[in-house]
């Protein structure tokens, strides 16, 4: 165990100590059985009831349970909207509806790029913009006609006014904007606490990583994504082979997740980013890794990061340290994990945000008094969330040796 100062988090970074103290928070519902999975679920209850978004969406979901009409009306609007989509005047909408948003967009960057062109630029892309104005003014007439005179299209206007208007009586629309209102507030404190944690993490990782690397010249960069597809790097250890153009040598990458249970989503996604890092052409796609900079999809030429004004090069070498283990066939040395201590439920977060919505929003679901028919239809569901390897499997592999059990850093 170590810690940060008097005042600051203590860390785990005792394999037998960090195993022990998991397994006591750990309830795997990957595990379980139909009993262990009713405890799975009771155990939810205290979080979800003081979550403003989950009693939101059960006050929407007790109110549609005591208006019938309700769900009859959603019932006749989902066949409508259906039957309207799949008329030929709805397939055409859906095409015009691609084909305006894209007019939008280049109107909007023409308008952008003309505050700044040079008078022979601006004449052609005035006449540019002209064009997609008459194109959009087109589509949209077309778009008017065709609303007009479809009969699905008519019909499915008029299912739409009546769920308003039945919305409305019942306050039905009132509770969905408050639920729309709160679903951003949360997104948007939930993107603060992120951020606050990567802060936390880069000092973590200073005082305590740099230590197992030893001091020397390391730089500790953030946010690496060196112009390629989808990587991105949270913190990343090199040092300098020479002056600020040479390339750097890559001692460490650290992946930083405030809730435990995203562990291995981020542990797979570094996988995938260091296979392609490394050169193991024979096991990645390099039509999916093709950019701007990688024209031909393989990490092959240098690319810079840059950081506090100076550049750091990264060269196709730069990650040779990185070589998979012979028993699990993962990359480990030099990988190292980061985050918090909580309660391991064996699904992601963003699983775990599928079941509480579902829990919240099912009207035929009462989990006080569930049925045992639905419970098992919702459990089996619950575990068909989980992916081959979540956090449990993660956690097991990194607390396997002493020495891979310092590689996982976590925040008490």
């Amino acid at each position: 165990m170590a810690r940060m100062g008097d005042v600051g988090p203590t860390l785990i970074r005792d394999p037998v100590e960090l195993r022990r103290r998991l397994d006591e928070l750990t309830l795997d519902v990957r595990t379980l059985d139909l009993a262990g999975f009713r405890v799975w679920l009771d155990r939810q209850m205290p979080r979800w009831q003081t979550d403003p978004v989950f009693v939101q969406r059960t006050r929407i979901r007790d109110l549609r349970r005591a208006n019938p009409d309700v769900r009859r009306l959603d019932e006749e609007y989902r066949r409508a909207t259906e039957v309207a989509a799949a008329s030929p005047a709805g397939r055409r909408l859906s095409a015009l509806d691609k084909g305006l948003y894209n007019a939008e967009l280049a109107i909007v960057g023409l308008e952008a790029a003309l505050r700044d062109a040079s008078p022979h630029q601006k004449t052609a892309w005035e006449a540019k913009r002209a064009g997609f104005v008459a194109r959009q003014r087109q589509m949209s007439d077309e778009k008017t006609a065709l609303l007009e005179s479809s009969p699905e299209q008519q019909n499915l206007l008029q299912m739409a006014a009546e769920v308003r208007r039945v919305w409305e009586s019942i306050g039905l629309d009132r509770e969905h904007a408050q639920l729309a209102e709160l679903l951003t507030r949360t997104g948007r404190e939930s993107g603060l606490a992120g951020t606050k944690f990567e802060q936390q993490a880069q000092v973590l990782a200073q005082q305590h990583i740099m230590a197992d690397l030893g001091y020397g010249s390391l730089h500790l960069l953030h946010k690496v994504r060196l112009g390629a597809a989808g990587v991105e790097l949270d913190l990343v250890f090199v040092r300098r082979r020479g002056g600020v153009d040479d390339a750097v040598d890559v001692l460490a990458v650290v992946e930083v997740k405030r809730n435990i249970n995203d562990l291995a989503h981020g542990f797979l996604r570094r996988q995938i980013d260091l296979t392609w890092l490394t050169g193991d052409a024979a096991r990645y796609d390099p039509t999916a890794h093709r950019t701007g900079h990688f024209h031909a999809g393989h990490f092959d030429r240098p690319a810079v990061h840059w950081q506090d004004s100076q550049p750091f090069v990264f060269a196709p070498d730069s990650f040779r340290r990185f070589v998979r283990d012979r028993q699990s066939d993962y990359f480990l040395d030099g990988l190292y994990l980061l985050t918090r201590i909580g309660p391991v439920w064996g699904l992601s977060t963003a699983a775990m945000s599928r079941v509480a919505a579902r829990a919240s929003t099912d009207d035929d679901l009462d989990l006080d008094f569930a049925h045992p028919a639905d419970l098992v239809r919702l459990f089996d569901w619950c575990r068909s969330l989980a992916r081959p390897v979540e956090t449990p499997d993660v956690v097991r592999e990194f607390t396997s040796t002493p020495e891979r059990g310092r590689q996982l850093l976590v925040v008490i």
